[in-house]
């Protein structure tokens, strides 16, 4: 039996890179070694261009965590248990479908 989900989001992408960017902004240690690793691979006289993604990894670092952080959509996608377990105290028995939300992940968050 195929199930389909449609979720809606809370947010968009572009909301997502302004707190990117607020993130950033907000870790003076983080902004000075994103701005040095742009300095580095890009340069301070040119534009970032596509090519230049697969060498920005602290960059990507912090893109990756400001999302995990501020997600766009409230929920993970569906898993299916391969063995009965409990989640918050929730019995989830083998085989079942189980959408954890993202916004309850974030309480094991880490300190910048």
């Amino acid at each position: 039996m195929r199930q389909d989900i449609i979720l809606a989001t809370v947010d968009n992408p572009s909301n997502a890179c302004e707190w990117a960017f607020a993130e950033v902004l907000n870790s003076p240690g983080i902004l000075k070694m994103f701005v040095e690793e742009l300095n580095r691979v890009v340069g301070k006289q040119q534009l970032v261009q596509e090519s230049d993604f697969a060498l920005l990894n602290y960059v990507e670092v912090c893109a990756r965590e400001a999302f995990r952080l501020h997600p766009v959509a409230p929920l993970n996608i569906p898993r299916v248990s391969m063995a009965d377990t409990v989640v918050s105290n929730h019995f989830i028995p083998r085989g079942s479908y189980a959408i954890l939300s993202r916004l309850g992940t974030l309480k094991f968050g880490t300190s910048h």
